[in-house]
C-alpha cells in the first residue's frame, strides 16, 4: 500500500504532515508523489485566505480524479472551518479537523474509525503530543505550540486551531535529541503563536542550547509585544540562537492595526525591533504585511510604505487582504477593491526588492560567514547563513550538511555567491 500527502499553508501544517508520513512509513506504507496514482491521498488544507481555500478544493478534486477508488483524507484548517463545504465536493472519505488530526488520520487509515465528518469540536482539546523521528533536512521545524487566543478582526485561525496548547517541555527536548542524533544541525521552533508557549520559552531555549549536535536554533513568528528589553537580553544569552527573527507585523500604520484589533502600535513595534538590534549583531528581520485592509486610505498605505522603508526587512511577505467568513473585518465598511489592493502590493514589492538588494550589498562586507549547506546541484552548494540569507558556492565537493565559513563576493536579487 502507498500514500501521498499534499500540504498547504503554514509551517505547523508542514510539520504535522511530516509526522503523519513518518508514522505511515513505520506501518509499512510507501510514500509516493502526489501526482502519482496512490492508494491513499491526504490533503492537509489551509483556510487563511480565500486563495488557500481555492487551492485546497483544487487538490482534493485532483486526488479524486487521479484514483476514485483511493482513500481520500481531508484534514487541516479548511476541514475545521467548513467541513460541510468539503463534504459537498463529493470527493472525500473522511473529513478531519485540527483536533488530534495526526492520531485520527492514522486511525482511519488503519480502519480503526469509520469514514465520516470527524469531530471538529475543540472542547477539552489537549496538545497532540507527536514527534518527528525521520528528518529529511539539516534544518528541521519543531512544533512546540498550537492554538491562538487572539481576536484579530480579519483572522479565522482561532476557529481553525482552537485554544492554546503546548508541547510538554520534556517532549521538545526528547525530539531535538533524536533529530540531533540523526544529523540535524538547525532546529526552527514553530507554532501558531509561539509567544504563548506555556512552559517558559526562554528556559526551553537555554536548555536546547546545551544539546550536542545542534548548532543553530531559530524561532518562528514572534508577536511584537513579547519582545521586551529583558526578553531580547535573555535571547542573546542563547549562544546558538540565530540573528534572524520573523515579526508578526501585518501593517505599518497604527490606525489600521487598531481596526485589525492587533495589540500594539507602530511605536511599540519599532521599540521591539530596537531591542533586537541592541542585542544581536548582523540581525536580519522578516515580516508579513496585509495590504488593503477595509478602510485603508492612501495616507495609511503611505504610513506602511514608510514603515517598511525605515525598518528594512530582508523579506516581507506582502499580500492583499482576503475577506474571511464570520470575521469582523468581513462586515466592515469601505472594503478596498482588488485593483487597488493589487496596485499597492506591487508598489511595496518593488520597494522591498530594492531594500533586499541593499541589505545583500551590506552582507558582502562580512568575512568568513558561516553557512549551513542544505543542497548540492550541478556543482553548486546552496545553504543559508545564520541570519537567513541564501548563499551559493561553486565546488566539486558536496558540502550538504556541513557548516562552513565562506567569503561573500557578489549577489543577484536573492542569492549571495561566495568562495570557500
Amino acid at each position: 500500500m502507498n500514500f501521498s500527502i499534499y500540504t498547504l499553508g503554514c509551517r505547523v501544517n508542514q510539520y504535522e504532515s511530516r509526522v503523519i508520513a513518518d508514522n505511515l512509513i513505520d506501518l509499512g506504507y510507501s510514500e509516493l508523489q502526489f501526482n502519482e496514482k496512490c492508494d491513499i491521498y491526504i490533503i492537509n488544507t489551509c483556510a487563511v485566505t480565500a486563495e488557500s481555500v481555492r487551492k485546497s478544493r483544487q487538490m482534493i478534486r485532483r486526488a479524486y480524479k487521479a484514483n476514485k477508488d483511493a482513500k481520500i483524507v481531508v484534514t487541516g484548517c479548511f476541514s475545521q472551518i467548513d467541513p460541510n463545504e468539503v463534504l459537498r465536493l463529493g470527493c472525500t472519505d473522511i473529513i478531519i479537523g485540527n483536533k488530534n488530526k495526526i492520531t485520527k488520520t492514522l486511525a482511519y487509515i488503519r480502519d480503526d474509525i469509520k469514514p465520516d465528518i470527524n469531530d471538529v469540536n475543540f472542547d477539552n482539546a489537549e496538545y497532540e503530543n507527536c514527534i518527528l523521528t525521520k528528518p529529511k533536512r539539516f534544518r528541521e521545524y519543531i512544533k512546540i505550540q498550537d492554538g491562538c487566543r487572539g481576536k484579530c478582526a480579519y483572522c479565522v485561525i482561532p476557529r481553525a486551531r482552537g485554544p492554546i496548547r503546548s508541547k510538554p517541555y520534556e517532549s521538545v527536548i526528547e525530539e531535538v535529541n533524536i533529530l540531533a542524533s540523526q544529523g540535524v544541525k538547525e532546529i526552527i521552533l514553530t507554532g501558531i503563536e509561539i509567544a504563548a508557549y506555556e512552559y517558559d520559552l526562554p528556559s526551553l531555549l537555554l536548555e536546547l542550547d546545551k544539546i550536542k549536535g545542534i548548532e543553530r536554533i531559530s524561532l518562528g513568528s514572534l508577536e511584537p509585544t513579547l519582545i521586551t528589553d529583558k526578553f531580547a537580553n535573555t535571547l542573546s544569552k542563547v549562544t546558538k540562537l540565530t540573528p534572524h527573527f520573523h515579526i508578526s507585523v501585518q501593517s505599518g500604520c497604527t490606525t489600521v492595526l487598531n481596526r485589525m484589533r492587533r495589540k500594539y502600535s507602530i511605536s511599540r513595534l519599532e521599540e521591539s525591533i530596537s531591542y533586537l538590534n541592541k542585542y544581536f549583531k548582523n540581525l536580519q528581520l522578516t515580516c508579513d504585511i496585509i495590504v488593503g485592509f477595509p478602510g485603508e486610505s492612501e495616507e495609511e498605505f503611505e504610513e506602511t510604505r514608510s514603515f517598511l522603508k525605515r525598518n528594512r526587512f530582508l523579506h516581507a511577505h506582502i499580500f492583499p487582504y482576503s475577506v474571511r467568513p464570520e470575521t469582523l473585518a468581513a462586515e466592515m465598511p469601505d472594503q478596498i477593491s482588488d485593483n487597488i489592493k493589487n496596485e499597492r502590493c506591487a508598489i511595496l514589492d518593488i520597494m522591498q526588492s530594492e531594500i533586499k538588494s541593499d541589505l545583500l550589498d551590506q552582507e558582502l562586507k562580512r568575512k568568513r560567514v558561516s553557512v549551513l549547506f542544505e543542497s548540492y546541484k550541478n556543482g553548486i552548494n546552496y545553504g543559508h547563513s545564520d541570519n537567513y540569507i541564501e548563499y551559493a558556492v561553486i565546488c566539486d565537493e558536496d558540502l550538504t550538511g556541513k557548516i562552513i565559513p565562506v567569503d561573500p563576493i557578489s549577489h543577484n536579487s536573492n542569492i549571495i555567491s561566495a568562495l570557500l
